[in-house]
């Protein structure tokens, strides 16, 4: 796990369009074909969240190919956001979103970071599962999806956000871990 470069851009747009929009041949579990139409991400988009004042994305990479990324971002001294978890659909059940997910935690709570907190469609069941499967509650909060043509067209007006968070464990000091830091991002 590595954060990202400039370089990883299209890697990581392709990848996020192709799980979340199931954009391959096959598809899959946690596409959103049903649920939205045009792509989930954007090369713009994607730039704007590796500058390290926004937010970190971080990949997992395999022979040098990008196979899974999310990004995080700092709300305050204790609690960071999770978004954009992607894992290309051919590795989906390969334990890569597992652990994608834990190197995410453990960048986070390095950095001080106590709680994490993530947004899901409400609509997304086997996702949330997931997500609690890996620790996460809900908090109880919904709010309406963004109206925001940057991550799709809805194809349902029902569409609804919950909140999960999950505490991050704080037991052992922190230590400095192989994923560096956004200060120190390639250049490329």
């Amino acid at each position: 796990i590595d954060v990202a470069r400039r370089t990883d851009v299209d890697r990581i747009v392709e990848l996020v369009n192709d799980a979340y929009r199931g954009t391959s041949r096959a598809p899959g579990w946690t596409h959103e074909t049903h649920l939205f139409a045009g792509a989930r991400i954007d090369a713009a988009a994607v730039t704007s969240m590796i500058q390290p004042d926004r937010s970190t994305v971080l990949v997992m990479r395999q022979d040098g190919v990008v196979l899974a990324c999310v990004a995080l971002q700092r709300l305050d001294d204790r609690e960071w956001y999770l978004s954009m978890l992607a894992v290309d659909p051919a590795r989906q059940a390969s334990g890569a979103g597992k652990a994608i997910m834990a190197g995410a935690e453990k960048f986070a709570c390095e950095r001080g970071a106590e709680r994490m907190k993530i947004s899901v469609i409400t609509l997304r069941d086997s996702l949330i599962a997931w997500y609690e499967r890996q620790g996460y509650a809900r908090t109880g909060a919904v709010e309406a999806f963004p109206d925001d043509p940057a991550v799709g067209t809805p194809l349902r007006p029902d569409l609804a956000l919950i909140t999960l968070t999950k505490p991050l464990n704080q037991t052992a000091p922190p230590t400095t871990s192989n994923i560096p830091s956004p200060a120190t991002r390639h250049p490329d």
